[in-house]
């Protein structure tokens, strides 16, 4: 489903296009209402992910906001959709959801989410988080898991209760019993609940008659629940024992208790207090998540900092060594570090724009022997020292469709790692076939990968050769291998570990 609308102007997001994700109607009711008012021209829809996909099929987006949970394929699985398309991975992604549980946060933000909303949200915190989503996205991966730190919620600030009933002397029970802790607002109607509710300054929670001329507590439960500003204010029903079928139908509603009358104090307080405390629980998760946010964009942004401020002393420093003539060990030993050390820093970076997808360099034909013949001279030192034997079985006519760059990184990272699983006064073997339009290059070392590794062997901080490892070559070498459209695997066989590599082979 598609919407347009008149431009605003004046808007930052003029002329751009959001595609809406979600099954509750009012919920995208609302959604679309913001957008428009936020100056969004053009308004897609889907009630799943599934339709979703459909949508960005036929249409370029500018945004995207999801629900979490949905039939066919729920937020979670449709983002990591959307991080797999070449076409939409950067799209921003705002995930949607009641679900305040952090590994699920975690998870969303390893998969590439850009914000979080929690419901129930307001349209001026909906605002913020498109413009954080656009200007201020999170990196996958750029996850700093913290203490708790949301003590900031005021669990002191008195809690307010809406005692909704249209019988006065229950209402001047209730509100006595609870008046010395809570701060009471009364009403005798249903309409009357449901304008207190719909302003700004919302009770925390309601106790509710069933049985009330004109609007009964059920239609006001139900009308509650269907608005997303109010849908998560806990309700509890104040019932007759005769009404034990209205109460049920109550909590099927979305009511999270009842309570009988005639009222017993005792009880009264003891389950309003545990929903307040649900309330206060739910308040700081929803804080500790946007801490969460924040100290992943923090971290992002100080990486980002520190490694643009340390190259700078450190190319200089680099390049007064390599300029200075000696034969002494220790001048050299420093070449050699600040060498190692430029390189950690190039590696790191190339990294990170391969993972975001924003490694740009245009492919061309690459040399596979002249390549290889760069890294083995690297690696010959470091082979001598476990007396291993580099054997090369590759011809020289073979070319691939690649990088430069990205080539000598990718061999580089699968060679360190051969050499670290190679067993001493043994060899390693790199050999390449053509076959029609592809060109296959295999890299064989006598180490055997634990099987308990192999299924993770490109994972990122996985190492073959230890499990703790915190290694990323084999994962920094598949990421360069299909940054240039190839593919690689791992052969773990008796007597020795393959890895196989298909690339677009060039003529």
């Amino acid at each position: 489903m598609e919407n347009f609308k008149r431009v605003n102007y004046d808007s930052p997001y003029k002329g751009m296009s959001v595609l809406i994700v979600d099954d509750f109607e009012a919920i995208t009711r609302t959604l679309c209402s913001a957008f428009e008012q936020l100056g969004f021209k053009t308004i897609y829809q889907a009630k799943d992910g599934r339709e979703a996909l459909q949508c960005l099929g036929r249409n370029s987006v500018d945004i995207i906001i999801s629900d979490w949970k949905m039939p066919k394929m729920d937020g979670l699985a449709f983002l990591k959709q959307v991080r797999e398309s070449k076409l939409h991975q950067n799209v921003p992604f705002i995930m949607l959801t009641g679900n305040l549980h952090q590994s699920d946060v975690v998870e969303a933000i390893e998969a590439g989410v850009s914000e979080y909303l929690v419901k129930p949200f307001s349209k001026a915190t909906l605002s913020e988080r498109v413009h954080k989503a656009f200007f201020s996205p999170i990196r996958a991966n750029a996850i700093q898991r913290t203490q708790d730190k949301s003590e900031q919620v005021d669990k002191d600030r008195p809690r307010t209760i809406l005692v909704v009933d249209d019988e006065p002397s229950n209402l001047q029970v209730l509100g006595e019993l609870l008046k010395p802790t809570y701060k009471i607002r009364v009403c005798r109607s249903g309409q009357q609940a449901l304008d207190i509710c719909v302003k700004a300054d919302k009770p925390d929670l309601i106790l509710l008659d069933i049985m009330m001329p004109e609007m009964d507590g059920l239609d006001v439960c139900r009308a509650l629940k269907s608005d997303p500003e109010t849908e998560f204010i806990p309700i509890i029903f104040v019932s007759a024992l005769s009404q034990t079928n209205d109460v049920v139908k109550g909590l099927k509603l979305g009511a999270v208790d009842y309570i009988q009358k005639p009222v017993i104090p005792e009880i009264v307080l003891a389950r309003v207090e545990t929903h307040i405390n649900s309330v206060i629980q739910r308040e700081k998760l929803t804080e500790q998540i946007d801490h969460l946010f924040q100290s992943s964009r923090h971290r992002d942004e100080a990486e980002h900092t520190f490694f643009h401020d340390f190259r700078n002393p450190l190319t200089a420093l680099h390049a007064t060594l390599v300029d200075m003539v000696s034969d002494s060990p220790e001048l050299n030993a420093l070449k050699d570090s600040s060498a190692m050390l430029t390189d950690m820093i190039d590696n790191y970076s190339v990294l990170m724009e391969l993972e975001q997808g924003d490694y740009s360099q245009t492919l061309g034909p690459v040399i596979l022997e002249n390549v290889l013949t760069q890294v083995f001279v690297c690696f010959q030192a470091k082979a001598k020292q476990k007396n291993i034997e580099f054997k090369q079985d590759v011809d020289p006519g073979h070319l691939f469709l690649g990088d430069e760059l990205l080539s000598y990184r990718m061999f580089c990272n699968l060679l360190a790692n051969a050499l670290e699983a190679a067993p001493e006064q043994s060899s390693i073997t790199v050999a390449s076939r053509r076959e029609e339009e592809q060109l296959t290059v295999t890299l064989h070392n006598q180490g055997q990968v634990p099987t308990e590794l192999s299924k993770h062997f490109f994972d990122k901080f996985v190492s073959s050769t230890k499990i703790d490892g915190k290694g990323i070559g084999t994962y920094s070498a598949k990421l360069c291998v299909e940054a240039q459209q190839g593919e690689i695997k791992l052969d773990g066989e008796e007597g020795g570990t393959t890895l196989t590599l298909t690339m677009k082979a060039v003529d």
